[in-house]
């Protein structure tokens, strides 16, 4: 399990490099791009939680309660794959929205995804205490 994590790690570090490699703006961009880089991280770091805790708890007798995910968290590495793509891909977007000029917008998609995973990953952390609670 402890690879798994490695790797997830790495590959978000990945995908949230695009945000770290845009050109500067002006000096009254530097506080909002600032935001961005750290919603960036905060989304990859709450995918990392969220791989983390689900496969942890799937390891402790646990199930998946997202349909659309249940087939793919019986193969840990294709389930870190897509975790890695989703955060990938709201990172690019919100890129290419920053690079485009819409700077509320690339940072409202982060913040309302990174909302959206914060719920999932505090949900999964109480399944997951309940769950290490039970076997004592």
């Amino acid at each position: 399990m402890p690879r798994i994590i490695v790797v997830a790690l790495f590959v978000y570090g990945l995908g949230s490099g695009s945000v770290f490699a845009q050109q500067q703006n002006d000096a009254q961009d530097q506080p909002a791009r600032a935001i961005l880089i750290a919603l960036a991280a905060s989304s990859a770091s709450l995918q990392a939680f969220d791989t983390y805790s689900t496969l942890a708890a799937l390891s402790l007798g646990g199930r998946e309660v997202n349909p659309v995910m249940r087939s793919v968290v019986q193969r840990p590495a294709a389930f870190v794959a897509v975790k890695a793509g989703v955060t990938a891909s709201s990172i690019v977007v919100s890129t290419r929205l920053w690079k485009q000029h819409h700077r509320t917008a690339a940072i409202a998609l982060l913040a309302i995804t990174n909302g959206a995973i914060a719920a999932v990953a505090v949900h999964n952390a109480s399944v997951l205490h309940s769950m290490r609670a039970s076997r004592r």
